[in-house]
């Protein structure tokens, strides 16, 4: 099949859609699918494979990018795969689906778009005027959990339900496995005796929800324990995060770390002891990174939001506390340090669970056979 992926980023930027979409295109193309991904130039990337197309967008701000241009480039395409939110994208994908209903349209709802202030009040007018208008024209829609669906914008929508698919996104196991990075422990001073916990996430604004400064205020209050965390990410923000760290005495405890490689990622996870997920907002709805730690062996200590704990499961692989709360994030790391063996059957526990219900291949399968369902009703229409 040729198949269309339009996503608002792709990597090199570091953000869950746009893996989550790469991870897609490149297993589609392994199978031997005609897959090309449609995105906006927010800036150049010289070596794009020639299947990745970044498009001029007039006008872009933050992670949205007016591309009208999608309506003809995506024409001669079996599937067109969307992934939402996309504003400026989403819009030209569907006015060309209403002219042409012959071709099939899978929109992945990847969440709820959420803000504060002018931001919020766009996200919302959309939400009501234009985003029933998207959801009807859908052949399919696929959401990474049942419990986020159920609580989202798409639940207000009965007809948009009964076109619902659950498709989890998935993890590479042999990439994320558990180990030992004794040389990565040494360049990075981690005394072998300390636990270390991993905290990976964008520190940019549109990544704000990821909850970096209530970690931060949770770990001021346990400076009297033995603990290191490596923080993981990049973006404009990393100043304020580290002045807050600095302002708390716990400089020497924290290592930013900026953005790392996609190779050396796994590295890092080897080399903790608990991995830190403390979101804030439902823009949050499912968790790679959790997936990743727990691919890795690793427990999570993660905020109890709708998809976020089904990638977490309370008691099993990880922790689960309320999102913006400091004495009980507080109370979940201090349980976890103190408790070996607890971290120990959690981190075990995910792994198992990473390998039983998150494998690529299986996933992918299903994906497959979504498309071929879509294609053949546009057939017979």
């Amino acid at each position: 099949m040729k198949i269309a992926h339009v996503v608002s980023t792709y990597p090199p930027y570091q953000g869950g859609m746009g893996n989550v979409a790469r991870e897609y295109v490149e297993r589609l193309r392994v199978r031997g699918h005609r897959v090309h991904v449609f995105t906006p130039r927010y800036r150049n990337v010289p070596d794009d494979p020639k299947y990745v197309h970044r498009i001029p967008s007039p006008v872009h701000f933050g992670n949205a990018g007016l591309v009208p241009s999608l309506y003809w480039r995506l024409k001669g395409f079996d599937i067109v795969h969307l992934h939402y939110p996309f504003f400026g994208g989403a819009e030209p994908v569907v006015v060309r689906k209403a002219i042409r209903p012959d071709q099939g349209l899978v929109m992945t709802y990847h969440m709820d778009a959420v803000a504060q202030g002018l931001k919020g009040a766009l996200f919302e007018a959309h939400r009501r005027v234009l985003f029933p208008w998207l959801i009807n024209r859908a052949d399919r829609i696929l959401v990474s959990t049942k419990e986020y669906a159920a609580t989202s914008a798409l639940a207000e929508h009965a007809e948009a339900m009964n076109r619902l698919e659950i498709h989890p996104f998935g993890i590479d196991l042999e990439k994320f496995h558990p180990g030992d990075e004794p040389e990565l422990k040494s360049v990075q001073n981690l005394d072998q005796g300390q636990p270390v916990l991993i905290f990976v996430g964008g520190l940019d604004p549109a990544h704000h929800f990821k909850g970096l400064s209530v970690l931060i205020e949770a770990l001021a209050g346990l400076k009297q324990y033995p603990w290191t965390i490596l923080i993981i990410g990049q973006g404009s923000l990393k100043e304020t995060y580290e002045a807050q760290v600095t302002a708390l005495g716990l400089a020497d405890r924290f290592r930013f770390l900026g953005s790392v490689s996609d190779e050396e990622l796994p590295k890092y996870f080897r080399a903790a002891d608990i991995h830190c997920f403390p979101s804030t907002a439902r823009a949050e709805a499912f968790g790679l990174v959790a997936l990743e730690a727990a691919a890795s062996g690793l427990p999570s200590i993660a905020s109890d939001l709708p998809g976020v704990s089904s990638v977490v499961l309370d008691g099993q692989t990880g922790l689960l506390v309320p999102p913006n709360n400091v004495a009980e994030l507080k109370k979940a790391i201090l349980l976890l340090l103190e408790q070996v063996d607890l971290r120990e059957r959690l981190g075990q526990a995910a792994r198992a669970r990473a390998q039983a219900d998150f494998a690529w291949e299986p996933l992918i399968s299903k994906l497959e056979q979504t498309y071929r369902s879509v294609a053949q009703s546009k057939q017979k229409e």
